[in-house]
């Protein structure tokens, strides 16, 4: 039977969509359970999505540059695809994330772990209500944000003096200007220019004295033998491309002289001289002082807040127990490592190959062995021990000690160990923490260098270029693309929706137990056809003795939600007074044509009315055409020969109930606000007496608002302490589990509930979405190497050999030091690097 609705409901394709959103709910739970999908389901999910009609074939009528951004997105969606697939191969990610969450200290023969897989947990919980509890007081905090604001301004400063800087560049001067209408000089001849084939290959050899053509073939021929393995049985670019950019590197140093090393030298010192005194220019000492003050005060206001230490004890508690609990891992792991890949031992195997090879393949070894020569110092050194004990415990103090972060104390002291600090680590051990830095830009400027990471960035910049830049490179608004999403993308969207299904609503008190499932929402039908909102206002300026006056009136009109639920299943069952009934059956709910509509006019209190804030002055609900066919039911002659009258006698009834409870509402609205607001005008008035003490006007709203609507919900709920309401998306979840409805939607849940579990470790099948086929053009993994970089030494000359080594990270027969050697195979060891003649 067709019905006057939007879409009528289609069977089939209602099933197909029920089952869909309800797989989203088990890929819910599977997350919930500490499940993942697997590289293989996300490469067919990622690859449907492009496939799908939305980026393959937009509408038509989007603007040219909707269609781009609609080419960008697809582009963003492949590059990222090909960058998680290629860097994650071998489903790293996967087994980190697992390894991180399901932990068992009792599955690894672990030395001397000092927490259970309880404790564990509890810490992590405890952990993250910390971190909440800190960036809770840091956004609301004023001093945080004013911060904020002003690095912000800084910035755009800095920008704008980057952007002057260019323009002065490109423009001419005013004497070129004033030339510009000048004929030139009579019977004037220049000679002409040497466009030689020799002249030209002179001043390329001026440029790069060795031999260009013996230097290529030797780098391409050491990319070759790097890509291509042993048996010829793999073809490996990444590897390639790093051979050759260290051949090409070697071939320039062993061409480039003393003089020419120096001049680049000078040209580097000269940068970092400019900029140290631009950043000097722009904060001055008395700004930093100011700054530094101003961060105090952050932390002085935050330690006010009742919460504040018990978070901060909580943290610098767990920070403590697990830094010494890696540290004695990592003292006794020798024999834990050769467990077969198991607990911490295999999760930090994974982020560290995960970090290498999003570093273009590079071995993170040196690094970690920089930063373990600054621990064997600290064990040597009781100097440097004791160093690290003070700035802890300073650094405790200043974050749990009430105020003594703003006292002088505070300062000297800070200034006693940063000058121990610098003593220590830039003199007594400067080439051991230069080292360190040296590694950590090495590390960083490879994350750059990798090829998939700047193609993803590049594809993430042009779509946002394309969304608010014009061709120029010009920030310019587009009401195009504002007409594009109102006009043709939501509305696709609230279509596409298609069909929601409501979990099993319950009910039961006293008299009634009610059960409604099936319930199924069309979004094509659901969304409003008419939403109209208009305002008005008025204002009146006096003087004398005629009084200002203003008021605002605001009014929401919504027509067209329809309905066409088919097959609702429902169980009623009366427990006291006449008629006793118990029925089980299905019915179809309709609403067609103007479906439900109502229309709402709210307006400013006045002074005399008892309302505060806003009243609201008029409500009219109608849904005239709701029509109720009962299929299936033990009563149904019953229920048809009272339907008709109780529809007609009922609506009216219904419909001034409706309104009358949208009016208390929002008059009962209306009450809490001003509650709140005279809470807050309390507070601001006691804030008055004990300024230091007063939380920020954030707090002050927050607290009120908390405590206001806290004491209505357990009013609310003490006043339905006899009655029950309940959604339940599973059986399990069901006050009446023994009650089964026909073609019940919490049954289907519970079976990809069920779903959501299967599956060894990590692995469900549950995340198989999409129909598209396997990638076939994914760059397989980079391997890990150990690359020649520059590196700062400990003295100002090694000898390696028979070379010696300044501290700028050149041989003095001018190549640089390599540190390190390249290695074919994945994992690489942590013990120290042996050279001839030396051990880093």
């Amino acid at each position: 039977m067709s019905v006057n609705v939007n879409k009528p409901t289609d069977t089939v394709q209602k099933e197909a969509d029920i089952s869909r959103k309800l797989q989203l709910y088990g890929i819910a739970k599977a997350f919930q359970n500490g499940k993942v999908p697997s590289n293989d389901q996300i490469d067919i999910a990622l690859s449907s999505f492009l496939q799908s009609k939305a980026l393959s074939d937009p509408p038509e009528t989007l603007s040219d540059d909707g269609k781009i951004l609609v080419k960008d997105t697809q582009e963003v969606v492949k590059q990222a695809k090909s960058l998680l697939l290629s860097k994650n191969e071998g489903n790293l990610i996967q087994d980190f994330v697992w390894e991180t969450t399901k932990f068992d200290p009792q599955s690894v023969n672990t030395p001397n772990a000092p927490v259970s897989k309880d404790v564990a947990k509890k810490d992590g919980d405890d952990a993250l209500q910390g971190l909440r509890t800190l960036g809770t007081l840091l956004i609301t905090n004023g001093q945080f944000r004013k911060l904020l604001q002003d690095c912000t301004i800084l910035l755009r400063d800095m920008a704008g003096d980057a952007a002057t800087s260019a323009a002065s560049r490109v423009r001419p001067s005013e004497e070129q200007l004033n030339q510009m209408d000048h004929a030139a000089e009579d019977n004037t001849w220049h000679e002409k220019p040497d466009f030689s084939k020799a002249n030209l290959k002179q001043q390329a050899r001026g440029m790069y004295p060795g031999k260009v053509k013996k230097d290529v073939q030797d780098t391409a021929g050491a990319g070759l033998d790097a890509a291509q393995n042993n048996d010829g049985s793999q073809f490996d670019p990444n590897a390639g491309v790093n051979a050759a950019i260290t051949t090409a590197q070697d071939k320039i140093d062993s061409q480039v002289g003393e003089k020419e090393k120096k001049n680049i030298l000078q040209v580097n010192e000269d940068f970092r001289r400019r900029a140290r005194e631009y950043y000097d220019k722009k904060m001055p000492q008395e700004r930093k002082d100011q700054t530094i003050f101003r961060l105090k005060k952050m932390i002085l206001e935050c330690q006010q807040h009742e919460d504040y230490s018990q978070a901060i004890q909580t943290l610098l508690r767990l920070a403590e127990t697990y830094g010494k609990h890696g540290r004695t891992y990592g003292q006794g792991s020798a024999d834990t490592t050769k467990q077969a890949r198991s607990g911490f031992a295999a999760a930090e195997a994974d982020l560290r190959t995960l970090i290498e090879r999003f570093a273009n393949g590079t071995s993170t070894s040196d690094l970690w062995e920089s930063i373990g020569q600054i621990y064997k110092d600290a064990d040597k050194d009781r100097e440097l021990r004791q160093w690290f004990k003070n700035m802890d415990s300073y650094i405790r103090r200043c974050l749990l000690e009430q105020g003594y972060i703003l006292d002088d104390a505070s300062t000297q002291e800070w200034n006693h160990l940063y000058e121990q600090g610098r003593y220590l680590l830039r003199e007594k051990y400067r080439g051991h923490t230069d080292r360190v830095i040296d590694e950590t830009k090495f590390l960083a400027d490879q994350f750059d260098k990798d090829a998939q990471n700047q193609a993803f960035a590049q594809s993430l910049n042009k779509l946002f270029k394309d969304l608010g830049t014009d061709a120029d490179g010009k920030v310019v608004f587009k009401p195009h693309l504002i007409k594009d999403l109102t006009e043709i993308i939501i509305p696709s969207v609230l279509t596409n929706i298609a069909y929601i299904p409501i979990p099993r609503i319950e009910y039961s008190d006293s008299q009634f137990d009610a059960i409604i499932e099936n319930l199924v929402l069309e979004s094509d039908n659901f969304t409003p056809n008419v939403l109209e909102i208009s305002s008005e206002n008025y204002f009146r300026w006096g003087r004398k003795r005629i009084a200002n006056k203003s008021h605002q009136t605001f009014e929401v009109k919504v027509a067209g939600i329809q309905m066409d639920l088919r097959d609702v299943s429902f169980h009623v069952k009366r427990k006291k007074g006449f008629p006793s009934i118990t029925d089980t059956g299905v019915m179809d709910i309709i609403l067609p044509g103007d479906g439900f509509s109502f229309k709402m006019k709210v307006a400013s209190a006045h002074k005399k009315d008892s309302q505060n804030f806003f009243k609201v002055e008029k409500v009219i609900v109608d849904f005239k055409g709701l029509n109720l066919k009962v299929k299936k039911s033990s009563h149904k002659l019953l229920y048809a020969l009272a339907k008709p009258i109780a529809l007609r006698v009922m609506r009216k009834p219904i419909q001034k109930a409706v309104e009358k409870a949208i009016k208390d509402q929002c008059n009962k609205l209306d009450s809490q606000l001003f509650r709140v607001k005279q809470e807050v005008d309390r507070a601001t008035d006691e804030a008055k007496s004990s300024p230091e003490n007063a939380p920020n006007i954030y707090n002050r709203y927050m607290t009120a608002l908390k405590n206001e609507f806290g004491k209505k919900k357990e009013q609310a709920q003490a006043a339905v302490a006899d009655k029950k309401a309940n959604i339940a998306f599973v059986k399990e979840d069901s006050i009446f589990p023994d009650i089964h409805l026909p073609g019940g939607i919490s049954s289907k849940a519970s079976e990809y509930k069920d779903l959501a579990c299967k599956g060894d470790k990590w692995e469900s099948p549950v995340f198989s979405v999409g129909s598209a086929s396997k990638s076939t053009d994914i760059p397989p993994a980079p391997k890990i190497q150990r690359k020649a970089h520059p590196v700062t030494t400990e003295n100002d000359s090694i000898p390696r050999n028979g070379t010696t080594v300044g501290t700028n990270g050149f041989h003095n027969s001018g190549k640089k030091v390599v540190n390190g050697a390249q290695s074919n195979g994945h994992q690489l060891s942590n013990g120290p690097i042996s050279l001839p003649g030396v051990a880093v």
